[in-house]
């Protein structure tokens, strides 16, 4: 091999260690996204009960219930202006999700498809029968506040995808509701699941989101396994909203 091919081949091996790095970086920053949960009306009347001091009707809990979606709604409408800030910035594709595991999000993309098909279709006067376009309209409402914001971004198609944030093991793990109904909180279960998902967020690059309840802070297990990477809570203003 002559000079030149040496010389060639020897800046051939930086490129690619260089790629290679790049390829292996670790995030820059972590933007943690303040979520507040949507619950089922079932579970929302299980927590309402348990910290209610009198006993409340049927129609009580399913008005109290719609308020609470109200509100849902409203701080996903914030979201939403928080998120497409975020996309703006820094030019995001995807953003990761809480819930969200590699055994589940074919069901969610599948829902995600379902809600493109009716926003795509529900304005055709020939697409459905006029008395079901109410509860089509209803159903579409509950499945955008089960998505979330980033969820319904997808569904616009200013993002592509969601991603897995949690080990479908650890998630279930950590999961404090037992088979027999208990609810019991399992603290290193609940670390080895944001571990889980810190490990997770540290596979991307540049800026990475995760859409997180605000209970999470994972300050300490970004130091632990990120120690070079940012780490930012940002969240939407809930003076309206009451929890369950």
């Amino acid at each position: 091999m002559n000079q030149q091919n040496s010389n060639k081949m020897h800046r051939l091996l930086i490129l690619l260690a260089l790629l290679s790095n790049v390829a292996h970086a670790e995030p820059t920053t972590v933007i943690h996204v303040l979520n507040w949960h949507f619950v089922s009306l079932d579970d929302f009347a299980a927590d309402l009960k348990a910290n209610t001091g009198k006993p409340l009707t049927d129609d009580q809990i399913k008005e109290k219930y719609w308020a609470f979606q109200d509100d849902l709604k409203a701080i996903q409408n914030q979201q939403i202006v928080l998120l497409r800030q975020l996309i703006k910035k820094h030019k995001l594709k995807s953003v990761y999700i809480e819930g969200l595991t590699e055994k589940n999000k074919k069901e969610v993309m599948g829902a995600i498809e379902s809600l493109k098909e009716y926003e795509k279709n529900k304005a055709d006067p020939n697409w459905s029968p006029p008395l079901s376009r109410g509860f089509l309209e209803l159903f579409a409402r509950q499945d955008k506040l089960e998505l979330g914001a980033a969820g319904q971004l997808v569904v616009k198609g200013e993002l592509d995808t969601l991603l897995p944030a949690e080990d479908s093991k650890a998630f279930e793990v950590a999961n404090p509701v037992r088979s027999d109904g208990k609810v019991i909180f399992d603290k290193m279960a609940d670390e080895r699941r944001e571990d889980a998902i810190v490990s997770n967020l540290l596979k991307g690059s540049g800026v990475v989101v995760i859409v997180l309840g605000e209970d999470h802070d994972l300050t300490d297990n970004i130091k632990r396994l990120g120690p070079s990477v940012e780490y930012r809570r940002v969240g939407v203003p809930k003076a309206h909203a009451k929890k369950p």
